[in-house]
């Protein structure tokens, strides 16, 4: 697994209240398939961050509004 690809990983287990250890390795491949991880590792740290505080809510973070949060924190410029 890529670093960038474990900070979000990561991550979204401390935001959401996930144990790490608890996914299994098919579980943690479906995890980093998702499109939107690819993404999310290329964002800074920081917008990271705060983006998945604002989008997590009671133990959840979508990646999808992951995602949207940090678009809108960081507009992809066209």
């Amino acid at each position: 697994m890529r670093p960038a690809e474990q900070t979000v990983f990561q991550l979204w287990c401390r935001l959401t209240g996930n144990d790490p250890e608890s996914f299994d390795e098919a579980e943690l491949e479906a995890f980093l398939a998702r499109p939107q991880v690819s993404e999310l590792s290329s964002t800074p740290y920081a917008v990271l961050l705060d983006a998945g505080i604002n989008a997590a809510r009671r133990g959840s973070l979508p990646l999808e509004r992951w995602l949207s949060a940090v678009r809108t924190v960081r507009p992809v410029s066209a």
